[in-house]
C-alpha cells in the first residue's frame, strides 16, 4: 500500500474521531442551590459536629454571634482582602493587569476563596469539615503578617489550628504556615492519619471553564518529575471521586490558563498528591502531610512558600527554581516563542489593537518564509514534470521493489530533484508554528483583546450563536475554505485518486482541530492562507504570461 493511501485512511479516521471529541455537546453544570441561612445559636459556645470519615470525628468550635470580618493588605503586586471566614483570601487583584484571581462566578459547587484548607482525612477533603465556613480569630501581627486561629476536636482531643500569612511586599509569593497545637491532656497520633493541605479550588481570571483550553489542571512534583492531572474525561479516563499519586511530593498546586498557585513545603515533603476528580466541582488538589505524634501542649509547624502569579519562568525561578517546569513551556520552543511575542507586542504598541497587529505580524512572517514556500513549489513542479516517467518505472518494475527504488532514485539524481523537497521547507517551519501556537494559546495579552465585527476576544473561539447545543464559529469555517482554495491552487496535479482525497480531507481535518481554538490563532492561520492564495495567483499569472510569450 502506498504512503498516500495510508495517510488518507488515517486522516479519514481522524475526522470521525474529531467529530465525537470536538463537536460533543457541552454539558451544563448545575448550579448549587444557595445554602439556607442557619438559625441564631445560643449565647454560649456550641460546637458543630462534622463527620470526617470512619477514622475520626472532627468538631468545629463555633461562637454564637461571631461575624465575618475583613482585612485589606496592599503589596506592590497584589491588592488582597482577607476574611475571618475560613481564614481565607477573599479577593486577590493582580495589580499589574488589574485581574481578579478569586473567581466568584465559576459555575462549580465549591468555594471560590483561596482558603488553603486543612483536611484530616479524604472524606474531609471531598466534602469539607466545617473549617471553611467557621469564623476564625484574626489578628494582624505585622504590616504584612496576619494570623488566623480556630479550635477543632480531633478524636475528641482539642487542637488549636492556626494559619499564618506573611505577604511579600515586592514578590509573587506568600509565606504560609500551619500550626497544630495539642490543647488536650493526651497525645494525638496524627502520624497514622496524615492531614491534607490544599490551595484554592478555583483560579482566575474568570473564564468559560467549559472550553478545553480554559480547564483547570492539577500540577505537582512527584519524585522530582513534573506532573499534570486533569479531571477524567474522554476515551481513556473517566470522572470519579479521587485521583492519587503516591511518592515524594515536593510541591503541588493548580494551574489555570494563565496563572498558577503552587504550595512548596519548606523543610519537608508530602507523601501523596490527591485530586478531586468529580464532575461539576472545582479542582481541589493537595498533598498529604505527616504531622507526627503530637504530645499534650506540643505544637508542630508546617511552613509553605506559596507562589501566586503568571506562568512565567523568570517569576517562578525568583521564588523557587524547583517550580520552573510549571510554566508548562518546552525549553526547545521557548526562545522562539519569546521572540514571537516580543515582536507581536511591539507591533501592538504602534497599532493599539492586537487583531490588526496579528494581521501585520502574519504578513511579516509570510514574507520571511516566502523563500521556503517558493522552494517547496519549485520542487513540487519538478516532481509533476517527472510524474509520467516515474509512473512508467513503477509499472515496469512493480514486481521488483529493490530495482524500482534504485531506478526512481536514479531519475531523481539525473534531474536534480529531491523527493522530499516539497515537504522539507514546511518541516523547517514546524518549530516556528509550535512556538506560535504556544504563544497565542497561553499569552494573557490576548485575553479579552477585541478585533473587529464579531471577534470580541482573541483568546476564545469567535462564537456568534449556539445552534442545537453547538457553538457556531465563523473563523474556522473561513480558515477551512481558504485552506481548500490554497491547496487547490498550489497542489501539483499528479492525477491520482489519493491526491484528490487528500485535497478534500485535509481542510475537513483542520476544521475539527481548529474549531474550539482561540480566535487569535485561527485568525493567524486564515491570514496565512489568504496571503498564500494571493501569492499563488500571482505565480500562476506570471507562468501563463511566460507560456504566452514563449
Amino acid at each position: 500500500m502506498e504512503k498516500r493511501t495510508l495517510i488518507a485512511i488515517v486522516l479519514t479516521a481522524l475526522i470521525w474521531l474529531g467529530w465525537f471529541i470536538i463537536f460533543k455537546p457541552e454539558q451544563e453544570v448545575k448550579k448549587q442551590p444557595e445554602a439556607q441561612a442557619t438559625k441564631e445559636a445560643e449565647s454560649k459556645e456550641k460546637p458543630r459536629v462534622d463527620k470526617a470519615g470512619p477514622e475520626a470525628a472532627v468538631k468545629i468550635a463555633r461562637v454564637a454571634g461571631a461575624k465575618e470580618t475583613e482585612l485589606k493588605i496592599l503589596t506592590d503586586i497584589y491588592d488582597i482582602t482577607l476574611s475571618s471566614k475560613g481564614g481565607s483570601i477573599k479577593s486577590m487583584v493582580y495589580r499589574e493587569r488589574n485581574i481578579q484571581l478569586v473567581v466568584n462566578k465559576n459555575g462549580s459547587k465549591t468555594r471560590p476563596e483561596f482558603d488553603f484548607p486543612v483536611s484530616f482525612n479524604e472524606d474531609d477533603f471531598m466534602k469539607g469539615n466545617g473549617l471553611e465556613d467557621a469564623v476564625w480569630t484574626m489578628a494582624q501581627t505585622g504590616p504584612l503578617t496576619v494570623k488566623f486561629s480556630t479550635r477543632v476536636n480531633v478524636d475528641a482531643i482539642p487542637v488549636e489550628l492556626s494559619k499564618i500569612y506573611e505577604f511579600n511586599k515586592k514578590g509573587h509569593d506568600i509565606r504560609l504556615s500551619y500550626v497544630f497545637r495539642n490543647l488536650g491532656n493526651r497525645e494525638i497520633p496524627l502520624g497514622r492519619k496524615p492531614v491534607i493541605i490544599s490551595p484554592a479550588d478555583m483560579l482566575g481570571p474568570e473564564l468559560d471553564y467549559t472550553n478545553t483550553y480554559n480547564r483547570l489542571t492539577s500540577i505537582f512534583s512527584l519524585d522530582g518529575s513534573y506532573k499534570q492531572s486533569e479531571k477524567g474525561e474522554g476515551f481513556f479516563s473517566k470522572y470519579g471521586p479521587i485521583k492519587r499519586e503516591a511518592g515524594k511530593i515536593e510541591w503541588s498546586g493548580i494551574m489555570s490558563r494563565y496563572f498558577l498557585i503552587i504550595m512548596i513545603p519548606q523543610g519537608f515533603t508530602g507523601t501523596e498528591a490527591i485530586h478531586d476528580n468529580r464532575e461539576g466541582t472545582g479542582l481541589r488538589t493537595g498533598m498529604k502531610v505527616e504531622i507526627g505524634l503530637l504530645k499534650p501542649n506540643q505544637e508542630v509547624k508546617k511552613p509553605f512558600r506559596v507562589y501566586i502569579g503568571e506562568k512565567n519562568k523568570d517569576m517562578l525561578a525568583a521564588v523557587d527554581k524547583s517550580i520552573v517546569d510549571a510554566s508548562d513551556v518546552s525549553k526547545w520552543i521557548e526562545p522562539i516563542r519569546f521572540v514571537l511575542m516580543w515582536c507581536l507586542l511591539h507591533i501592538n504598541k504602534l497599532i493599539g489593537n492586537l487583531g490588526w497587529s496579528l494581521v501585520i505580524f502574519s504578513l511579516i512572517t509570510k514574507i520571511i518564509f516566502m523563500p521556503l514556500t517558493m522552494k517547496s513549489n519549485e520542487s513540487m513542479k519538478k516532481m509533476q514534470q517527472l510524474t509520467p516517467k516515474l509512473n512508467a518505472i513503477k509499472e515496469k518494475y512493480k514486481d521488483k521493489p529493490e530495482v524500482l527504488q534504485r531506478e526512481m532514485m536514479k531519475v531523481y539524481k539525473e534531474n536534480k530533484v529531491n523527493p522530499m523537497g516539497g515537504c522539507f521547507p514546511m518541516l523547517l517551519q514546524m518549530p516556528f508554528f509550535f512556538a506560535l501556537y504556544s504563544a497565542l494559546i497561553n499569552s494573557i495579552d490576548l485575553w479579552n483583546a477585541p478585533f473587529i465585527f464579531w471577534m470580541k476576544d482573541l483568546s476564545m473561539p469567535d462564537t456568534v450563536a449556539r445552534m442545537f447545543g453547538y457553538n457556531l464559529n465563523i473563523l474556522p469555517l473561513l480558515m477551512t475554505a481558504t485552506t481548500f482554495l490554497q491547496q487547490k491552487l498550489s497542489t501539483v496535479d499528479t492525477g491520482t485518486q489519493q491526491q484528490k482525497m487528500m485535497l478534500y480531507t485535509m481542510p475537513l481535518v483542520f476544521i475539527f482541530i481548529f474549531w474550539n481554538m482561540p480566535s487569535g490563532l485561527v485568525l493567524y492561520w486564515a491570514l496565512q492562507n489568504v496571503f498564500q492564495i494571493m501569492h499563488q495567483l500571482y505565480i500562476n499569472k506570471r507562468a501563463k504570461q511566460k507560456e504566452a510569450t514563449s
